[in-house]
């Protein structure tokens, strides 16, 4: 009897162990796949290319008083005033023409003075002799008075010149003029403000027209939204250093022109930093974590430690990574190897 309850209790112990040892597998097995099916891929950024730029308007002109219009001008527009194309927005007084019409009209005063004096009666021998002396007085200072008269109309219209709006914009003129040959009267800018940028040979081929791009405002950090609108392949001139001094830079620059969606916290000389991205270059993730159900593809993003569900757009294979050409973006974070215990809403570690 007392060995038949020995051999119950071996039989107890060896069922208690191997129950023990069954579970520790299954606890194993279970937590090597949880382990596996919470591996996680987090989708890398594109490196993106940055370049400083300036805002600017897109047109811009200074006017310098220019000495052979005229020394007296006047400016005809207000510091700030906005200006059609085609505004009067100077006029110039060429003194030296305006005192050669002044003494045509002494001139013709004069010539009529003479030409009433000899239309006056004197007497008989006086008129005689003036008579046969010059019978033709009174035509003749009539055509030195219409001689005059034409060559003031000429030299009217060269009295005055003016300059005009060659484009719509804002006026500024200095509050003081610097005096001399490269004096400042007025300023004209375009009122539509863009950001002009330099791009280096090393970042050229990655800049596109009509490519979008983020643009940094240092003086506020405001973002603002842009647009590339033209590419200069004519290279910025490089300043030569003198004798003695060394080059610091042996790299090309390229001017660029980009739009601005909005012209809200931007201010003309702003200076601000542009972000390009590489928009030719797809996303990749490996094959393991794309599952395929029917004519669709999706992965299992994850979000709050919870697994969503994504659909996704693919563009064939690489190696071990499929392309992505739509549903996924950078930074995404998914289970890299997918298993077919996940469901969507599991909760994850």
């Amino acid at each position: 009897m007392k060995k038949k309850h020995i051999a119950i209790g071996l039989a107890l112990v060896v069922i208690w162990g191997g129950a023990i040892g069954f579970l520790a597998y299954k606890s194993k097995d279970k937590k090597a796949k949880e382990e596996q099916a919470i591996k996680r891929y987090i989708i890398p950024e594109n490196k993106k290319t940055f370049f400083s730029g300036v805002v600017e308007p897109s047109k811009s002109k200074i006017f310098y008083k220019d000495i052979s219009k005229g020394s007296d001008y006047e400016i005809n527009k207000k510091n700030g005033e906005i200006v059609s194309k085609g505004s009067l927005l100077i006029t110039y007084k060429n003194e030296e023409i305006a005192n050669q019409i002044s003494d045509l009209e002494d001139q013709i005063s004069d010539l009529k003075k003479e030409k009433n004096k000899s239309s006056e009666p004197k007497n008989n021998e006086i008129q005689n002799n003036t008579d046969v002396m010059n019978p033709n007085v009174g035509a003749s200072i009539e055509d030195q008075i219409k001689s005059n008269k034409k060559q003031i109309e000429k030299l009217k219209k060269k009295k005055y010149t003016h300059e005009y709006a060659p484009f719509a914009g804002k006026v500024s003129v200095p509050s003081k003029a610097a005096e001399g040959e490269n004096q400042v009267l007025l300023k004209l800018k375009s009122n539509d403000l863009y950001v002009k940028a330099q791009v280096s040979e090393r970042d050229l081929e990655k800049t596109k027209l009509n490519q979008d791009v983020d643009i940094l405002v240092l003086a506020n950090d405001k973002n603002v939204k842009g647009e590339i609108l033209d590419i200069s392949y004519d290279p910025e001139e490089q300043v030569v250093p003198t004798e003695g001094a060394v080059s610091t830079s042996q790299v090309a620059n390229y001017p660029v022109t980009i739009s601005l969606d909005s012209k809200e916290n931007v201010v003309n000389g702003y200076h601000v930093q542009v972000k390009l991205k590489d928009t030719e270059k797809l996303i990749e993730i490996p094959t393991s974590a794309v599952k395929t159900e029917g004519s669709k593809k999706y992965v299992y993003l994850i979000k709050d430690n919870k697994l969503v569900k994504q659909d996704i757009k693919t563009k064939g294979e690489k190696g071990k990574s499929t392309i992505v050409s739509s549903g996924l973006k950078e930074k995404d974070e998914i289970v890299e190897v997918i298993n077919s215990e996940m469901k969507e809403g599991q909760e994850i570690e």
